[in-house]
């Protein structure tokens, strides 16, 4: 998993006489000591501040906030105000806190309205709102944001120009598998950034390039861009810039099997992330590690940092690294024949996938990506056709109108439907949810009691052994109807998946302690399928009744269930290479009429083939529409 650079340069020095204070945090503090205290020594005060948030030295740089905004007071100095709730922004976003750091950033608009103050600033109070939502994850609100700087700068020709925005659309190319069209805005930010010799901007650059060259495979070129990123990030003494170049380096070096270099790198930058108390660099950081560990083998070590991974999203509410822990984790656990645990986080790993804001967000930052591309598109031809274009222009307008009217009046209607839908649907899902709990809690805790306490007396010599082991039997038996019914009411296990994973959760110890080898496929991409409580329900008790016929009677060594889908229709085959029996045999003894009406009220339709010493065979197939 990449590391995304989060941190970016919060352009702060300009206007006229800046040139003249020192960059160097030595030479600014004899500066200070010199200069009088006038609007020019609050702008020295500033650029201290910045120096100290690089170095990840907090403490100084409040102090110095708050010697910014006293003297600002005394000065009834506006960009001074300005400067101070900007840099609490910059403090909280260097602590990876972005909420509170979007309030200070609001805040700041408020100050450059009331001091009505140059356009710079509130080009930089854009860059840096629009920043913010991005790492909270609003791309839609980032883009947005992006856009209306890009129009704002370009068109009151504000020089330097701000590289986030073109990193902003590069980055949402990127997402939308257009790495060649995000190449060409990652490397106008380098152009723009070497221009100007910021070395903070290029670290950013060369990063954002590195990763187009990971996408398209291109490793050591992606190595090369990110080795220049962190050399730049080195000279600025920039910790919290150096930890994400040096974890991508890290999964680069992981990507070719270098694990040592790899180790060595990602090491280092959990180290710089602890340091700096970076818990959403850190995140990454653990993911990365945890593959790194997982691909060794080492299978206590990579438990360790999926699990902290895994915690620091929670506590971050990042859907999009919900999912990736949770899928991590979920493969973990199968690999270690964990199925219990792995089914439990491939289920979380699908609630954070199927996360409607994240579907939504993404199709509405795809739309105005497309208004961004066919606005420039509309401005060139407005170049080359001024004089036709404004008549031309009224008439889409007009047209415009009229469609929009049209789609708004169909749009509410379909919200409404919608909204009706999705409230029955979630009444539906709570009352799922409260049935499940209330059998686990009531049901279930009482049953588990009966059990241990008979299971402790018929261990006790005397007449009523006997009536306690019936007792003990009788009560495992409820407890797995219990838990049978629990589990195909649940919410959590709609898709296809989760039969899958219970099947084989159920199957693996049979299979293992009669020495079969076991094996259960699925169709690619064919498990994310959802189902019906009462298909599902049906489809699993007839598929593991089989599957414990099989292990019982077939005297196997080989056996597989498959799932497929036949035209409109989902199929289960299972097969073994055991003694096989003749077709009465198997009515009889192995309770086909129940897997038969099973099957019946799914719609479903069963057959078998089975012959003396050449195994046999089992399908179902089940309607989907």
């Amino acid at each position: 998993m990449k590391a995304k650079i989060l941190f970016v340069f919060f352009s702060l020095s300009n206007f006229v006489g800046m040139a003249q204070i020192p960059k160097t945090v030595d030479s600014l503090k004899v500066y200070l000591k010199k200069q009088k205290p006038d609007t020019t020594y609050v702008l020295a005060l500033n650029e201290y501040a910045f120096l100290m948030v690089q170095e990840g030295n907090f403490e100084e740089t409040n102090k110095t906030i708050n010697q910014i905004e006293s003297l600002s007071k005394k000065l009834n100095f506006g960009t001074g105000f300005y400067k101070a709730e900007n840099m609490r922004g910059v403090v909280q976003y260097s602590q990876q806190k972005p909420e509170i750091a979007m309030k200070h950033f609001l805040k700041c608009n408020e100050i450059i309205k009331k001091y009505n103050l140059p356009k710079k600033i509130f080009q930089n109070s854009l860059n840096n709102i629009g920043i913010i939502y991005d790492q909270m994850g609003d791309r839609e609100n980032a883009t947005k944001y992006a856009m209306q700087l890009i129009d704002f700068q370009e068109k009151n020709h504000l020089e330097p120009l701000k590289t986030w925005p073109y990193d902003q659309i590069g980055g949402n190319l990127k997402h939308y598998k257009k790495p060649k069209e995000a190449l060409a805005y990652y490397q106008k930010s380098l152009k723009i950034e070497t221009d100007y010799n910021n070395l903070t901007g290029m670290a950013i650059a060369e990063n954002n390039i590195g990763t187009i060259n990971d996408d398209l495979n291109e490793n050591q070129e992606a190595i090369k861009h990110y080795k220049l990123g962190l050399n730049y990030a080195e000279k600025e003494n920039y910790k919290l810039l150096q930890t994400d170049l040096l974890t991508n380096l890290g999964l680069m070096h992981i990507k070719i099997k270098a694990y040592d270099t790899s180790e060595n790198y990602l090491k280092k930058s959990e180290a710089l992330c602890r340091q700096l108390n970076a818990i959403s660099s850190l995140k990454i950081v653990c993911h990365n590690l945890g593959d790194l560990y997982f691909f060794q083998k080492n299978y206590s070590l990579s438990e360790k940092y999926y699990l902290e991974a895994l915690e620091i999203s929670k506590k971050l509410e990042d859907p999009e690294y919900l999912y990736s822990a949770n899928q991590a984790l979920a493969e973990y656990y199968e690999e270690t024949k964990d199925f219990q645990k792995a089914y439990k986080y491939k289920v979380e790993a699908d609630i954070a996938k199927d996360s409607t804001f994240k579907i939504e967000t993404a199709k509405n930052t795809e739309d105005l990506l497309r208004k961004y591309e066919t606005e420039k598109k509309e401005q060139e031809i407005e170049l080359l056709n001024a004089k036709n274009e404004k008549s031309s222009l009224q008439n889409k307008a007009l047209i415009a109108g009229g469609l929009l009217v049209f789609l708004l009046t169909g749009i509410s209607v379909v919200f409404l439907i919608n909204k009706n839908k999705l409230k029955r649907l979630e009444e539906s899902q709570k009352l799922r949810n409260k049935i499940a709990t209330d059998l686990h809690d009531e049901i279930g805790s009482t049953l588990s009691s009966i059990m241990l306490i008979s299971d402790m007396a018929k261990k006790q010599e005397g007449s009523t052994q006997k009536m306690f082991t019936k007792i003990n039997s009788d009560s495992k038996s409820v407890m797995e109807s219990v838990d049978e019914i629990i589990w195909s009411i649940s919410p959590m296990n709609d898709s296809l998946q989760g039969i899958i994973l219970r099947l084989k959760e159920y199957a693996q110890p049979l299979a293992d302690s009669k020495n079969i080898k076991f094996e259960l496929k699925v169709e690619e991409g064919f498990d994310k399928i959802k189902l019906e409580t009462e298909v599902r329900r049906n489809l699993y008790l007839i598929v593991k009744e089989a599957i414990n016929n099989l292990m019982k009677h077939s005297y196997a060594t080989e056996a597989s269930v498959i799932f497929i889908q036949e035209k409109k229709n989902l199929c289960v085959k299972i097969i073994d290479n055991g003694k096989g029996f003749d077709n009465e045999q198997f009515t009889s003894r192995n309770g086909l009429k129940n897997m038969q009406t099973r099957a019946s009220e799914i719609n479903g339709k069963l057959s078998f083939e089975s012959s003396k010493e050449n195994g046999s065979s089992l399908s179902l197939t089940i309607p989907m529409a």
